[in-house]
């Protein structure tokens, strides 16, 4: 097969339907066979005008064309493809930061008197992440999956001096939280809460939890259930039959930690994504949780509607419109992150994405998050109640981007954009994050209740617990392969553009030596000869030769020879 032929092959595959180009093909290599017998300009021009019209025709048309559908071809999670091993267990640890509120002043707050906190961090840990049991379903292009979280302590990469023992006081979950719920659902068992908290937590002064950092987010903090009080023995049966993130040691002892009871272990939980084989602007897009379609925490349709990726691959081209959207199953919600700018990285132009959790009070569309018809938190929060069955509220750090009242109502914070807000920056054309920063504050509201003890005389405030930074960058290795292609790509157009103008400079050329050889072209003058007569011709000989026709035979020429001329 000729290299022309191959050529045609590769087009007509790319475009099976524009059988124009290949007689367009044809009649080039025909007009190039022509050449041969055409001068210099017209070989010029033709070989200038075949190469202008192929490389407008390969380079700017079929090159684009091809290379975005080989990133649509790759970028998906096809069983055995090299995505589909990386979106499975992903290779590299992920930053997860944890910074923790220590209240300095707790008997001040038990008596009306505003928190004062002092941040702890950062508390660095590697997060692992691996998706198991996956089930391909091949007919609906979906893929589902559970999925296993790993954290290492990182001491050498924690803010300095720090250990993981430090012993810090925090809002206690559990008295904080039962008070608060009961108060808002079920007022008339606030006594029974009173007594229950009395009888676990043994009469306790406050309503804080003092211990070591590494307790309460993943060791666990006891809680002593062995208690003969009513009350005490009442939520005590709850909590060891609903308690499902508490680690039960015994039937009467049992602990509570953040991260502990997740650590390594498999989530029951599971998602559905679409595999985007048949669609691949669909790669990564969930489309179910625990088997169900939409979800059902929330009021409307549209806020229990799955939006976006589940936040591990996000698809190829796209636009800064869309935005980026991701399923978070932990707040029950999407998070929409909308274009910010566009920035460089690495000489490669990118997007960076900024999110907000927007304002349920005053937007109709994020009205359903409400913790009731009547009462909505202000900009820049969310409520986990429906999602987690507890009061807890998310907010970015320090209530950045929230509404002031927020950040005054607690002393020690100092909300900024750079520490506190969530970015995303990504190269839109294969869909890679090169940066990204998920940062969530989870707070507990505090107010008076005046038939529990240790919340009786407490401020009406939200007061953080602690916040993560759940993060990375792109490493080193994918970053080189990614400004790889980016520099073919670069010489690849440069090449393109050369050869565009030389094409066009050498039909200029061509021009130029046509018209300038038509110009030169000259009317030559025909002279007629005159006619002499013989003795004129004869004479003009014999002075040609200088002298007459005698001396002409004393040189030795003969009278015959003078005539001949």
């Amino acid at each position: 097969m000729t290299i022309r032929n191959r050529v045609l092959n590769t087009i007509l595959l790319a475009f099976p339907k524009l059988r124009l180009i290949e007689a367009l093909v044809e009649t080039f290599v025909k007009a190039v066979k022509k050449t041969g017998k055409m001068k210099l300009p017209a070989k010029i021009g033709i070989g200038s005008g075949v190469t202008f019209v192929l490389i407008v025709v390969l380079g700017f048309i079929l090159l684009p064309h091809l290379l975005k559908s080989k990133i649509k071809s790759n970028l998906t999670l096809k069983p055995g493809g090299e995505v589909r091993a990386l979106y499975s267990k992903v290779p590299f640890a992920i930053d997860f930061k944890v910074y923790i509120f220590n209240i300095t002043n707790p008997l001040d707050i038990a008596h009306g008197d505003s928190p004062v906190v002092d941040e702890v961090g950062p508390y660095y840990f590697e997060e692992w992440k691996e998706k198991v049991e996956m089930i391909d379903n091949e007919a609906d292009d979906e893929l589902t999956y559970k999925q296993r979280i790993t954290w290492k302590f990182r001491k050498d990469l924690s803010a300095p001096g720090l250990t993981g023992e430090e012993v810090v006081t925090i809002p206690h979950p559990m008295m904080v939280a039962m008070s608060v719920v009961v108060a808002r659902d079920k007022p008339a068992m606030l006594n029974l809460v009173n007594k229950a908290l009395n009888a676990i937590f043994r009469n306790p002064e406050t309503p804080f939890l003092t211990a070591t950092v590494m307790d309460i987010l993943f060791r666990g903090v006891v809680i002593d259930c062995n208690v003969t009080d009513f009350a005490g023995k009442a939520v005590c049966t709850q909590l060891r039959t609903e308690g499902k993130d508490l680690e039960h040691v015994s039937d009467t002892i049992f602990k509570f930690s953040f991260f502990g009871m997740r650590n390594g272990t498999i989530d029951e939980h599971t998602l559905t994504v679409k595999r985007g084989i048949k669609k691949s602007h669909d790669v990564g897009r969930v489309v179910a949780y625990d088997g169900a379609k939409e979800m059902s925490n929330w009021p409307t349709k549209e806020c229990n509607q799955y939006v976006g990726t589940d936040s591990t691959i996000f698809p190829p081209l796209m636009t800064r419109e869309e935005g980026v959207a991701a399923f978070a199953p932990d707040l029950c919600r999407s998070l929409v992150a909308t274009f910010d700018r566009e920035t460089d990285y690495r000489g490669i132009k990118v997007n960076r994405y900024v999110a907000t959790f927007g304002d349920m009070s005053t937007d109709k569309k994020l009205k359903c998050y409400c913790p009731t018809n009547d009462t909505c938190w202000k900009h820049g929060l969310h409520d986990l109640s429906k999602c987690v069955g507890a009061p807890i509220v998310t907010s970015q750090p320090h209530f950045y981007d929230a509404d002031p009242i927020y950040v005054r109502g607690v002393r020690g914070l100092h909300p900024n954009e750079e520490d506190h807000g969530i970015s995303l920056v990504f190269e839109t054309m294969t869909g890679t994050p090169v940066s990204g920063k998920k940062r969530l504050q989870f707070n507990l509201p505090l107010m008076p209740i005046e038939k529990v003890k240790v919340m009786k005389g407490v401020p009406n405030t939200l007061l953080p617990l602690l916040w993560v930074e759940e993060g990375a960058d792109l490493p080193e290795e994918f970053a080189q392969k990614l400004v790889g292609v980016f520099k073919m790509l670069k010489i690849i157009k440069i090449v393109k553009i050369v050869i565009l103008v030389l094409s066009i400079v050498g039909m200029g050329v061509a021009g130029y030596l046509h018209y300038k050889n038509r110009d030169s072209l000259t009317v030559t003058k025909t002279v007629q000869p005159v006619e002499k007569d013989p003795d004129t011709q004869k004479n003009n000989v014999i002075s040609m030769l200088g002298g007459t026709p005698e001396e002409g035979q004393r040189n030795g020429l003969s009278g015959r020879e003078f005539d001949r001329y």
